[in-house]
């Protein structure tokens, strides 16, 4: 299917259900895709969750052809990511020259890039990546995951979070294990948004894998929606009845349900008394 972007602002305006696009197109862009465009229905584009904003999530996957429908909307391409980069320095890190070409134009200059231009950023941010001292971004993919492990093991969570990030940007079609460590380290660290959109496109490279469910449910404990972690836990046993360590989460989210409902219904209650005695 051409033109991804158009076509999928088209069926935003009339309420399609992505979700069923998605399996029924079996389009891996659009499953790819589908968390950025579900969270710029009625949200803010500009800002989307933390600093992992759709045009960052775009420039990240190579999705090309969602430049001009995100700009058009209101996307910020001067927004940096949490490590400090803009789009067209992600895109430009995976020598993407069309996509260097779309974003330069709507880009703010980047003081320390004396060149403005497609050839100036690309030579720019290859110098950058290379830094001798910084040996990160001249590991393969097998040595990233590796020293990843390492780094999470020792409980290095930043490093490791640095080190499966590189690795997420070195592969083509999505690595469901990255996203499901990163969003691993990311709990780890108290990061519960962070954590969720790494879940949640885990889960959508991988809608039947367990742990994908497990880290969703996870990331939502850590956010305290303690219904939508039953969901996911739930979710995850059904694909996998004899995990125990589901079972368990899942127990323990219905907990938290229940005495969040309850704290809830006792406040409205002494609200609503207090209400009664100031009349």
């Amino acid at each position: 299917m051409e033109n991804h972007g158009a076509v999928m602002k088209i069926l935003l305006d009339y309420n399609a259900d992505v979700r069923f696009m998605t399996c029924t197109t079996a389009n891996f862009l659009f499953s790819r895709f589908i968390l950025v465009y579900e969270r710029m229905a009625g949200a803010d584009v500009m800002k989307g969750v933390h600093k992992f904003t759709p045009l960052i999530l775009a420039a990240c996957e190579g999705l090309t052809d969602f430049y001009e429908c995100l700009l058009e909307a209101g996307a910020d391409p001067n927004i940096p990511d949490d490590f400090g980069l803009l789009p067209i320095e992600i895109a430009a890190f995976e020598n993407r020259r069309k996509d260097v070409e779309i974003l330069l134009r709507v880009t703010s200059r980047i003081p320390s890039v004396h060149d403005w231009s497609v050839d100036g950023v690309l030579t720019y941010v290859k110098s950058s990546s290379t830094d001798q001292d910084d040996p990160v971004y001249t590991m393969n993919l097998a040595e990233l995951k590796l020293e990843g492990n390492k780094a999470y093991n020792k409980k290095d969570y930043s490093t490791a979070v640095k080190l499966y990030s590189v690795a997420i940007m070195n592969t083509d079609s999505g690595d469901a294990t990255l996203l499901s460590n990163r969003s691993l380290c990311f709990i780890k660290m108290g990061e519960g948004d962070k954590a969720l959109v790494d879940a949640e496109a885990c889960r959508a490279l991988h809608p039947y894998w367990p742990k994908a469910c497990f880290r969703q449910g996870a990331a939502h404990m850590l956010l305290k929606d303690y219904e939508k972690a039953c969901d996911a836990f739930l979710d995850g046993l059904k694909l996998d009845p004899a995990n125990a360590e589901m079972v368990n989460a899942l127990r323990e989210s219905l907990n938290s349900l229940k005495v969040s409902r309850a704290t809830s219904e006792l406040s409205e209650l002494c609200l609503a008394r207090k209400n009664v005695m100031q009349d």
